[in-house]
């Protein structure tokens, strides 16, 4: 190797150390000021979220970009934004939802049926917009209704996000656009006001929405249901382990756990959970 070369490389290996000092840097300024642990990110997918934020503000790196935020407070919220990216519809992946109609809900009912229970108790993590944990309440209002007993049910869903401006959606529960499963009547769940719809109160009443970073444990016990799908793929392993403990805390012995279609559990990790419908991602907790 030529000196020009040795030169160029060593340069290099400079520019990518300060890059990394900067970022490291960065995480911890958010940290400590905001209270979040970005490091449970994926490096390469927390590093590609901030870009867009860094061109947006046109900062040339991650220092600049941190002397940015320290001077403009409100630019935290627009970076969690666009980590907590939203992509989510009523009843997203119809199979998985046919399986909670046809196969969870009613092994849950038989459930309670058989210990004397009539609470119902739900998480809906990572919930986005509404639209999740609407479908579960929509699914389980459905259950209760074929049964003849609504009058003796409590349904209580606690959705939860770290996203606050998605979380202000969610509770207006006001949507343009609406699919349901077949078999569904759309007039039964909501009002038609002017070119969207908007959530029926029975539909709303059951669900509350909770600001919550996914990695501190909610106070929830005994739950029969877990709804966390395509959230995992944005953490390391690591993380994922936690986040997978907690939901096992949280759930009854017998729980389901329903995950997105590219997450699975495997080896150790799922040592709490036992596949119940793989091709759906659904686990029940042992």
């Amino acid at each position: 190797m030529n000196e020009s070369a040795h030169r160029e490389q060593e340069e290099a290996r400079g520019n990518s150390g300060r890059e990394d000092l900067g970022f490291d840097l960065l995480l911890r300024y958010l940290g400590s000021q905001f209270g979040l642990d970005f490091k449970q990110y994926k490096p390469n997918y927390l590093r590609r979220r901030i870009g867009v934020r860094m061109r947006a503000t046109g900062c040339s790196d991650y220092l600049h970009y941190r002397q940015y935020v320290r001077q403009h407070p409100e630019e935290y919220k627009r970076l969690i934004n666009d980590l907590t990216i939203n992509v989510t519809e009523f009843f997203r992946d119809p199979d998985v939802f046919e399986a909670l109609r046809s196969w969870v809900i009613p092994e849950i009912f038989d459930y309670k049926g058989r210990i004397g229970s009539y609470n119902l108790r739900v998480w809906s993590a990572g919930c986005a917009t509404g639209e999740e944990p609407y479908s579960l309440s929509i699914l389980f209002h459905d259950a209760i209704r074929e049964r003849g007993l609504s009058t003796s049910w409590i349904l209580r869903i606690t959705a939860t996000d770290l996203d606050d401006e998605a979380l202000r959606i969610a509770k207006e529960g006001y949507y343009e656009n609406v699919r349901l499963l077949p078999g569904m009547e759309l007039d039964r769940y909501f009002h038609r006001e002017g070119k969207g719809y908007r959530v029926k109160e029975e539909i709303k009443r059951p669900v509350r929405f909770v600001l919550l970073d996914l990695m501190r444990r909610p106070p929830l016990r005994h739950l029969d249901l877990v709804l966390c799908r395509n959230v995992l793929i944005y953490f390391e392993r690591e993380k994922q382990v936690k986040i997978l403990d907690i939901f096992a805390q949280c759930l009854r012995s017998g729980g389901f756990l329903v995950l997105g279609k590219s997450e699975t559990i495997a080896g150790s990790e799922g040592s709490s959970f036992k596949p119940w419908r793989r091709k759906e991602r659904i686990y029940v907790r042992v």
